[in-house]
């Protein structure tokens, strides 16, 4: 994992009701050195593909950090309240804010595209990252792997995309200890 972003989490966010807190830093005020430390690793760790592929709109940092030690594009799917004519279009439920909104990608963005990483900011329940993945096979992109800043252990993600056959990496992992409080390992 990413020491320095690991660190980072460690000392500056702040876990509130099991959300890890890291608005300072990754998903409102966004530190663009530790952008780009994290955004390294995960290239390392994913692999050369044609495109980095998150959502709209705190994956965006990640994802172009990754995509930029890649030296490839990035796209991100469009949160929609309902999907436009001609997209690619799927219903997700936030893992935050428990409401549903449209992820679409217009397939013209991804044309002469056959290989795809998916970067997000936090692999809580997966739902997003697995939406983003139907999105791309359907417009026939073979996906890499996924990729995330942070994992929280606790929510069940990790399995669910495992159990889709995707390799997960994360650049930082956050369990929850004995005591019932989250804790950066």
């Amino acid at each position: 994992m990413s020491q320095e972003f690991r660190d980072a989490v460690r000392e500056r966010s702040h876990i509130r009701d099991g959300l890890v807190i890291v608005d300072t830093f990754v998903n409102h005020k966004i530190d663009p050195v530790l952008m780009r430390s994290c955004g390294e690793w995960l290239a390392r760790e994913l692999g050369q593909a044609d495109v980095v592929v998150t959502s709209e709109a705190s994956g965006i940092a990640p994802a172009l950090a990754a995509a930029t030690a890649l030296g490839v594009p990035m796209v991100f799917a469009k949160k929609r309240p309902k999907p436009s004519e001609g997209s690619i279009a799927r219903q997700v439920v936030s893992p935050t804010k428990g409401d549903r909104s449209w992820l679409e990608i217009k397939p013209h963005v991804l044309e002469g595209i056959h290989t795809a990483v998916v970067v997000d900011d936090f692999l809580s329940a997966g739902r997003t990252a697995l939406t983003l993945s139907e999105l791309l096979s359907e417009a026939g992109v073979q996906i890499l792997g996924l990729g995330f800043a942070i994992e929280k252990t606790w929510t069940g993600g990790r399995k669910l995309l495992e159990d889709h056959g995707f390799r997960v990496v994360s650049a930082v992992v956050v369990e929850m200890n004995d005591e019932g409080t989250p804790v950066v390992v």
